[in-house]
């Protein structure tokens, strides 16, 4: 029997009328050769408000009371999705992520998964059960509550989808699948059907907050096709996959020109520097240890080069990071003996994404002319075999990316 893991995240399921139309969609798809098991966010807004209920009492409330919190959401969504599949004559059941097996580590409000002890959710499977699960959460092996961090839910569908080896694991979002730029933000732009596992995990880390960044690594480690749906009904998906040489082959044909497949964005970056560091031994080692173990994301890193012994180190985090980092590198700027630490405030990215685009001359050429032509300042850029990130002011990117969509052939018509 198949089986098709089904996701609905919270921006979707807002009321009862959305629940309801979850349901329809579950038993649609169930069958006597098919069998769902569905991951649930919480609804609406209620994350956000369970927060500000925290932060009201205690404005700098510990991890561990934060996650019993927050987990009510999911668990309210779970028995009321179940409640709706039952109205409708099938069987279905509710769980929360200890109840149903994910194991996580004791790293409070952003845990990993180590372990999934699933015999619940098999047994459901076994006896025509549709299971209900609440995404986002987990238990550690010391039966602390644990959730995965925001857009968590994503990572407990991809990661029950390999635990079940699901035929496929369907994703549905407030969006008609992936586009060249975000629909909400660029008109006229253009519908990808089908991109690989590679293309999306770039787009993810650079801006585009349809899938999470952990989700689609999982799903690339396990081979777990995704599809993109829209909650709204629209005829668009997209199907991420290992590889599309197929569709490669339709539009470029046996070329080895690289494209532009899309572009993402990123606003609220910030740079912090530290300057005129002196050369020592296990400098750099000690700051970025430390921005480790804080478990703060370095979207960019330059090591300047030395100069009368001393040298730069600069790097761009995002502003949810901004005030650990602030801490984090004004302690070492102390131990590394920096003259000072520099930051500044009100940074954004552009992210252009295609298979091998870093290694062609032409759309680097495009790229950095046109930001030129523009007036464009360049704070910083980094290319991967698949993305050319270049670091600029807030105020330039809706006009930047307005003329990159339009030079790379990513609008319709």
């Amino acid at each position: 029997m198949d089986i098709i893991i089904q996701k609905f995240g919270g921006s979707i399921i807002e009321n009862i009328n959305a629940i309801k139309k979850a349901a329809g969609i579950i038993t649609k798809t169930k069958n006597k050769n098919t069998a769902v098991v569905a991951i649930v966010s919480a609804m609406g807004n209620t994350t956000d408000s369970l927060l500000k209920l925290a932060r009201k009492v205690n404005p700098n409330p510990p991890g561990r009371e934060i996650d019993m919190l927050l987990t009510i959401g999911e668990r309210i969504t779970m028995s009321l999705l179940s409640l709706a599949i039952l109205r409708k004559g099938f069987k279905a059941k509710s769980f929360t992520g200890s109840q149903v097996g994910i194991i996580t580590d004791e790293q409070h409000t952003d845990a990993r998964i180590i372990e999934i002890r699933g015999n619940r959710l098999k047994d459901a499977l076994r006896n025509n059960i549709i299971p209900i699960i609440a995404g986002f959460q987990g238990v550690s092996l010391n039966h602390e509550i644990t959730t995965l961090g925001r857009g968590g839910s994503d990572v407990t569908a991809v990661a029950i989808a390999a635990y079940l080896d699901a035929k496929q694991c369907e994703l549905y979002k407030d969006v008609s699948g992936i586009f060249t730029e975000n629909p909400k933000n660029f008109s006229n732009v253009k519908h990808i059907p089908e991109i690989t596992y590679q293309e999306m995990a770039e787009l993810t880390v650079s801006g585009s907050e349809v899938i999470h960044p952990r989700a689609c690594a999982l799903a690339s480690k396990y081979d777990i096709p995704i599809i993109i749906k829209s909650f709204k009904g629209k005829d668009f998906s997209t199907m991420i996959i290992g590889s599309d040489k197929d569709n490669i082959k339709r539009i470029k044909k046996h070329t080895e020109k690289a494209f532009v497949r899309a572009i993402t964005h990123s606003y609220n970056l910030t740079r912090l520097s530290l300057v005129a560091v002196p050369h020592v031994s296990k400098c750099l080692h000690q700051v970025i240890v430390r921005l480790a173990k804080a478990r703060i994301p370095l979207l960019f890193f330059a090591h300047g080069v030395p100069y009368h012994n001393k040298f730069d180190l600069s790097f761009i985090v995002s502003d949810t990071d901004y005030k650990k980092a602030i801490l984090v590198l004004e302690n070492a700027a102390k131990l590394v003996n920096a003259e000072q630490l520099v930051v500044a405030r009100n940074l954004a990215s552009i992210s252009l994404v295609g298979p091998g685009i870093s290694s062609d001359i032409e759309i680097f050429t495009h790229l950095f002319d046109i930001l030129h032509k523009m007036g464009i300042h360049i704070d910083a850029f980094i290319s991967s075999e698949m993305k050319i990130t270049c670091f600029l002011r807030k105020k330039d990117v809706k006009p930047a990316i307005n003329a990159l969509l339009k030079k790379f052939h990513l609008l319709k018509g």
